[in-house]
Order: C-alpha cells, then structure tokens, then sequence
C-alpha cells in the first residue's frame, strides 16, 4: 500500500460525495484522507489551509461555477494549486474543452462513472502530479548546479586572471632589475668620470660620455614606457581612438625622425605602393608598432646594413611590412615571440625586455589587424602588419593586395 494521499470533494450533493467516498476507499491500489466541502467558498477555504494532493470538483454549484473556482486556484495565493478532476451531471463536450484550457487534468461524467474508472482516474493524476514535481526538482537542481559550475568558471578565471597579473608583475621586477644595472652602471661610470676628471678630457671623449648617458638614459625611459604599456594592456585598460590618417605623411615623418638617429652602418629605405586613402586609425598606436618594428630590425642587425620599409594601400586594407637582414629567428622560437618577455636565443649581449613585439601585436588586433613573422637565422626577418582601412572591415573583406 502506497502513502496516503489528501482528496478533497468540491460537491453541493451530499449522496455524490458519498459515492466518490466509498469508490477511492475500496481502492486496493492508493489510500486516501478525504475531505468534503458543499460549497465553492468552503472548498477554496480548506484549499488555503489543507495542501491537497487531488481535488473533485463539481460543475455546478450553487456559489460559484467550477470554472470560476478553477479561476480563484490560480491566484497568487495558492502557489501550487492541486490537480483538479472535473465531474458533471451530463457529458457537454464545450464545457469539457472550457475545463481543460484551465488546467483540468481530467473530466469524467457522473452518470457514466464506476468505481475502477474514478479509481484509475485518481491514480492517474496523483501520478502525472509527482511526475511533475521530480522533473521541476531535476529542473532546479540542474539549474543550481549550472549556476555552480558558472560561478566555479568565474571564480577560477578570476583566479587565474590574478595568477597571471602576479605573474606579470614579478616579471616585471625582474626585467627591471635586471635590465636597469647594466645601464645605471654605465650611467654612474660616465657620470662619475666627467665628475672627477673633467679638466682633463678633451671635448670630444666629454661629448662620449655625454652620449652614453643620454642613450643609456633613453634605454632605460623606454622600458618604463614599454612596462606601463604592456600594464594597461594586461589590465585591458588600452583605449583604442581611430581618426582619419594619411598614413604617406604620418608613416614619412616617422622614417625621417628614425632616419636622423640612424648609424652610418644602417640605411632606412621607404617605398609605397597603392591607395593609402580612407584609412582611420589609432596614431598612438600606430607610432608604437612603426617604433618598434623599427628598433627591432635596427638593433638586431648588429653589422648594419638596409632597414627596408614598404607600405601597400589596396581598396579595404593596407599593409606594410619592414624587413632587415640581422641576425633573424631561430624557426622553432618564433611562435613565442609575441608574447610578453620572450626573445630569442641568439640574441647574445644586444640589450632588449621581449616587450616590444607583445605590445606591437596588442596595437595591431586593437585595429583589427594582423602580425606575422617570417626569419631565417642569420638571413634576416621580415614582419608583415595587415590593417583594415576602416576597424572591423578586415575580416569581411579578406583581399590580395
């Protein structure tokens, strides 16, 4: 025998109500504490205060119809209404169909009603009702546990977020000291000299030191610039401002400016091909990829020779690309160097952090860009930047130029 289960009897008909009674008590199948009520207001008054597993609900009644009291269920009071079973003197195939729009779970036909078809038809509704209530349980506990494993995600990424940035910041500690004592020694040596033995050097071995100074200084300011670019982007503080450019001017002045820093062992050669028009972008951001494509190929071609810059304009993209002939990328080491503090192995005694391609990337895919490398040891490197003329074209508009 299964648990017994609450029904309640909606019924003005006394002799009704105790047929239904002696029906569901000779059920072998389900026991049942059954209530009564003669009238709609007494029946929704036990509903307030009895939870029900099952209600039978008569038609016709002299207080209210049974659709109105089906009705009065669904307000906000009776936050989970029992199952209802209709019954009615006479089949009526349009009350029938009123009843089940408002959530009648079964309609049956006094006239026509026998013990086993009531019985069954009890069973049936106890039975969908705690289907139901499994599945919305199954429901919510899915749900809580969707919501766990997104905080879970949320939490580790934040973790993991943090990691990172404590990461970073050890990294950077370390690049710092590491790369601010060889030219802080050189920087006190010069100082100390010119200091101390001043009267005795002559203008030109003054002007040495003065020069070691100032570019060691300059070394030293461009990787605190380097490091609080590389912090912005790391804290997805970088701002990206696009305007209207005319990337001829703007991409001459800064090979003239370059030009003017240049050792006779270098030579910067420009050359430009195509529409340059229509182009926005960002000109701080541009200027930080042009400085240290630049920079790089100068640095790491020790012997000299041509800096080659080439700027491509075609309808909906231009590229440019700066090739040197240096002491190039070891193939197995290339994929890496784009991410922050990563240099090559063959880099030797040539000064330098691993921050300047990390930060190049970050400005070109601000555009919407893209950055790639191509070395061979020894032969040189050539990096190609490809920018839409307009952001968010270059994806759409995929083109041979």
């Amino acid at each position: 025998m299964s648990d017994t289960r609450t029904l309640l009897i909606i019924d003005d008909c006394a002799e009704d109500r105790r047929i239904y009674r002696r029906y569901l008590l000779k059920d072998p199948s389900q026991s049942y504490q059954i209530l009564e009520a003669d009238s709609a207001q007494d029946g929704l008054a036990m509903c307030q205060e009895i939870l029900c597993d099952v209600i039978l609900l008569d038609f016709y009644l002299p207080d209210m119809s049974g659709l109105e009291i089906l009705d009065h269920l669904k307000q906000e009071r009776f936050e989970t209404p029992a199952p209802v079973i209709m019954l009615t003197g006479q089949g009526d195939e349009a009350v029938a169909v009123q009843a089940m729009k408002k959530g009648v779970q079964d309609y049956l036909v006094k006239q026509h009603l026998k013990p086993d078809v009531l019985q069954l038809a009890v069973r049936n509704v106890i039975q969908h009702s705690d289907l139901q209530t499994v599945l919305s349980k199954t429901k919510e506990k899915q749900r809580f546990m969707i919501q766990q494993a997104e905080l879970l995600a949320q939490t580790q990424a934040a973790l993991m977020k943090e990691q990172k940035l404590n990461a970073f910041k050890s990294q950077i500690i370390r690049t710092v000291s590491c790369e601010y004592r060889m030219p802080l020694a050189s920087i006190l040596t010069a100082a100390s000299t010119l200091k101390q033995h001043s009267n005795q050097l002559d203008k030109a071995k003054q002007q040495k030191f003065l020069q070691i100074i100032e570019q060691k200084a300059r070394y030293m300011a461009k990787l605190v610039d380097d490091l609080l670019v590389c912090n912005q982007f790391e804290l997805n503080k970088a701002q990206f401002k696009p305007q209207p450019l005319d990337l001829c001017h703007f991409f001459s002045d800064l090979v003239e400016e370059q030009r003017e820093n240049l050792s006779d062992r270098h030579q910067l050669i420009y050359k430009m091909i195509g529409d340059h028009k229509g182009f926005w972008g960002d000109g701080g951001l541009l200027r930080q990829i042009f400085m240290n494509l630049i920079s790089n190929a100068i640095k790491y071609s020790p012997d000299g020779g041509d800096i080659e810059f080439h700027l491509i304009g075609g309808d909906s993209q231009v590229i440019f690309y700066i090739k040197d002939k240096g002491i190039g990328i070891p193939i197995q080491e290339q994929e890496n160097l784009f991410q922050a503090f990563c240099r090559g192995s063959n880099v030797n005694t040539i000064p330098g952090t691993g921050l300047g391609l990390a930060i190049t990337k970050v400005c070109v895919e601000l555009h919407g860009g893209d950055i790639t490398l191509e070395s061979q040891v020894g032969k040189g490197t050539k990096v190609t930047v490809t920018l839409p003329k307009r952001p968010g074209e270059l994806n759409s508009c995929k083109e041979s130029v």
